[in-house]
């Protein structure tokens, strides 16, 4: 009797520590992001630039692994615009490239063991974004006599057809969390040529600047 007894102790016990061992894991977290990014582009047809201010928003999902170890990925709207200058006989030409993208980064994420409330992370990894939106036009610039500025159309950079569909980047970054709530600063650096014919070495570089909330 006393041997049929401690089946169902052991069992009770297992069952215990088991639950114990479970709920010193963080739970799984789904959130929102937002924030601002600073766009712009870098590569071998990139020599002076202008980046783009524009705002960022989307949903993030992390899985917290033991001790220190995580997985996220997020579903964000992205903007990644700017424009390169370039000069020609002594005249300066605006190649202005404007997308807008939903982007999806799958990262490893390092959660630093300290006892503080207010943690540091760190996290990167391989990021697809689909640019559901595209424009490319080339303006040259050049000063009036009176001082204004005289835009000139002329043709773009990269055309509109040409222009890739995705953009695989490099996600890198680091931020606190806290309770519920979470500060990052992100850069996203782009491996694929914006155009898809390869004549010209246009990638994106962006730079977000984001706060979290989980529910």
């Amino acid at each position: 009797m006393a041997y049929l007894l401690r089946i169902p102790l052991s069992a009770s016990l297992l069952a215990l520590f088991l639950s114990d061992l479970h709920a010193e894991r963080k739970p799984v977290a789904l959130g929102l992001v937002g924030g601002i990014t600073a766009a712009s582009f870098w590569g071998g047809n990139v020599k002076e630039f202008d980046t783009e201010i524009w705002p960022t928003t989307g949903f993030t999902l992390a899985f917290h692994l033991p001790v220190f170890l995580g997985l996220e990925t997020d579903l964000l709207y992205v903007a990644k615009s700017g424009a390169i200058r370039t000069y020609e006989e002594g005249r300066t030409k605006v190649n202005t490239l404007k997308m807008q993208a939903l982007e999806i980064p799958f990262m490893i994420k390092i959660t630093a063991p300290t006892e503080s409330e207010v943690t540091p992370i760190f996290f990167g990894g391989p990021s697809v974004a689909y640019l559901f939106s595209k424009k490319s036009y080339s303006e040259f610039i050049d000063i009036a006599a009176s001082g204004t500025v005289v835009p000139e159309e002329t043709p773009p950079l990269i055309k509109k057809e040409d222009m890739a569909d995705y953009d695989w980047s490099l996600c890198l970054g680091a931020g606190v969390e806290w309770g519920l709530g979470s500060f990052q600063l992100r850069c996203n650096l782009g491996q694929n040529s914006l155009d898809k014919t390869k004549q010209k070495d246009v990638k994106t570089v962006v730079l977000a600047l984001m706060a979290g909330f989980i529910f």
